[in-house]
């Protein structure tokens, strides 16, 4: 599963263990959930979002109004039609023109009737698909403000199913809208009227059964809503899996661990199979239902209508309008139903979305200085630094350390000792409980997140590969960066011998899934790319640790000249590295025990000296 963090300011995607992501337990932020988790908050949303349409949404309700308004009359036109034609059977007072004339205004107002709802849903999918564009754009955006704890803690298939796959429900509910639902009342509103106009007693036939169809629609309807609701979250759990399966495929093999990644895609594909089977089957019973009302109703019009129409309490033109009432009647009934279930699954898609957008962000920046990366001299200072990931639990109590410019810290300790919390700080994911941290005596609270970061640079233990160009990779940090330049620092860490011998040299495409690199080879160019970026400030998560002897070295002599002349904070699980380091900082459970030399921390005997000795003794016995 691919995660995302920030590196020189700009955006990058890095796997599971990149540094920002190293986290022992996500920090809870208990955020106030609004009615956006809601249908109904869905709605409101949905509507304050397409406000900005407002004006092409009443034109197709208007438009549309009219049309249904129109196609209501029609049948009662048919039936004048009809009454006319009836009265004039051996009266010799027939005028062709007089039929012709109606026949005419009957095919303008089905023409009319019908022909507006072409332009309503072309009006409509664009105010779909806009309310989607504008939604992509901020759930970008939220993105890359969101708190670290929610990527921590969201499998990437259920963020991608919100911003994909829901949004597109979501769209499908909003164009249909005004002619599946909208349009459909008011025909059927329209169609009552001229019933209950051209004979009151036929009309109350289907005024009685109306209510009962829309009755059996709200019950299933109410059925259904939380099976909709587990479909697409259950989507969002399948596509994690996939996504996971994909990005960690050689790991999954290695563990052999195929076998239960089946297990539990098998296991969600079938809770979504049952929620869809399920829901599918009662909204099943919707059409049918009120095809078997309508279709009652309808015989009871026919035979009461024929009893009338014997006894001459109704004409034959009425009668037959009212078969054409009927038979309409049944439409937008069926279109409703059908309808009703589509609008229901957007509302929870649309949900699932304002979830999403509702999440806490990071705290805004405030910033009242603006670093100029090219004078920062990479001092940094924290000062009594209080930190936790729940309030309830705290970390880090007081934390204190001070790195000169161009000076070496290394950081070690036990798994969980808040080494990679302590860089997290630094770096502004995550916002400190008290104390301060400095920056060049820059209080990084008043710098913003882009500006602060943009002064360092990172080589981690997993080098993350973009798609693209061995010369895109390497100028990531400096877009402008020129090919002589992208030379230069690549013949500076050595790394051009492997380039040029690639069939495209530095044009060569390369990907984070194709294996035409080693690790030792990625993590050369991920150097040449820090290197070209020229930080201030390091940080060093174990970069040699997955390589051989001969490329080690090389990746050493690469980053002694990396190292020249900047701040460095080194995450090291081998101690023999970071010997030569200015200084080491020893953590244990979020607190920083001794701090030294790699000669001082040896002469006192702490707790450093016996994890030295112990690493140093397995080393002797592998």
């Amino acid at each position: 599963m691919r995660r995302r963090t920030i590196w020189k300011g700009r955006e990058r995607k890095m796997p599971n263990n990149a540094i920002a992501n190293k986290m022992p337990k996500a920090r809870q932020h208990g955020g106030q959930r609004t009615a956006e988790g809601t249908n109904r908050g869905a709605m409101g949303n949905i509507l304050r979002d397409v406000a900005s349409q407002k004006g092409i949404i009443i034109f197709c309700v208007v438009i549309i109004s009219v049309a249904k308004v129109v196609l209501a009359v029609a049948p009662r036109i048919a039936g004048n039609i009809t009454d006319y034609l009836s009265s004039s059977v051996g009266t010799g007072n027939f005028d062709m023109n007089h039929v012709v004339s109606w026949c005419l205004l009957l095919l303008v107002m089905y023409l009319v009737g019908y022909g507006v709802d072409i332009v309503v849903n072309r009006s409509m999918v664009k105010v779909g698909e806009t309310l989607v564009l504008n939604l992509r754009n901020r759930a970008q955006k939220k993105l890359n403000r969101m708190k670290l704890n929610y990527i921590d803690t969201h499998p990437t298939g259920d963020i991608l199913s919100r911003v994909t796959n829901d949004m597109v429900t979501m769209a499908s509910s909003v164009e249909s809208t005004v002619s599946s639902i909208l349009g459909q009342l008011i025909l059927l509103v329209g169609l009552v009227a001229a019933m209950l106009i051209t004979d009151w007693r036929l009309a109350l036939i289907y005024i009685a059964v109306i209510p009962l169809g829309f009755g059996i629609m709200m019950f299933i309807m109410k059925k259904t809503n939380r099976l909709f609701l587990q479909q697409n979250n259950t989507v969002g759990e399948l596509n994690a899996l996939v996504s996971d399966t994909y990005s960690n495929h050689m790991l999954m093999k290695s563990y052999g661990c195929e076998k239960k990644k089946l297990e539990d895609f098998a296991k969600s594909n079938k809770r979504f199979y049952d929620s869809y089977v399920q829901s599918r089957f009662l909204s099943g019973f919707v059409i049918p239902m009120n095809t078997i009302v309508n279709n009652v109703a309808y015989l009871i019009l026919c035979i009461v209508g024929g009893i009338m129409l014997l006894k001459n309490k109704l004409t034959i033109g009425e009668f037959q309008a009212f078969i054409f009432y009927g038979n309409m009647v049944s439409s937008p009934m069926s279109t409703l139903s059908t309808s009703m279930n589509n609008i229901q699954n957007g509302l929870t898609a649309a949900g699932r979305v304002y979830e999403f957008l509702a999440e806490e962000e990071d705290v805004p920046d405030q910033a009242v200085k603006e670093l100029t990366v090219s004078k920062v001299k990479g001092e940094v200072e924290f000062k009594n630094v209080v930190f936790g990931y729940t309030p309830d639990k705290v970390l880090m109590h007081d934390v204190s350390f001070h790195a000169r410019p161009g000076m070496t810290m290394a950081i070690v300790g036990p798994s969980g000792a808040g080494k990679t919390t302590l860089i997290n700080l630094l770096l502004r994911f995550y916002e400190i409980d008290g104390g301060r941290i400095f920056l060049d005596a820059t209080d990084i609270k008043d710098i913003t997140r882009d500006n602060l970061r943009s002064s360092f640079g990172m080589v981690l233990q997993d080098t993350w590969i973009f798609d693209g160009t061995i010369a895109d990779n390497i100028r990531y940090g400096k877009p402008d960066a020129t090919m002589e330049e992208i030379r230069a620092v690549a013949k500076q860490v050595q790394c051009d011998s492997f380039i040029e011998k690639m069939s495209e040299g530095y044009e060569t495409y390369v990907s984070e899934e194709n294996a035409s690199l080693s690790s030792g080879e990625k993590q050369l160019l991920a150097i040449a790319r820090t290197m070209l970026a020229d930080p201030k400030i390091l940080i060093l998560d174990e970069a040699t640790s997955q390589v051989d002897t001969k490329t080690e070295f090389l990746i050493a002599r690469a980053m002694d000249k990396l190292m020249e002349n900047r701040t460095c904070f080194m995450i090291a699980h081998r101690l023999f590295t970071i010997k030569n380091a200015d200084a080491i900082l020893y953590m244990e459970e979020g607190d920083i025990k001794e701090v030294g030399s790699h000669s001082d921390l040896m002469k006192l005997n702490g707790k450093y000296a016996s994890m030295y000795r112990q690493a140093a003794s397995e080393d002797t016995v592998a």
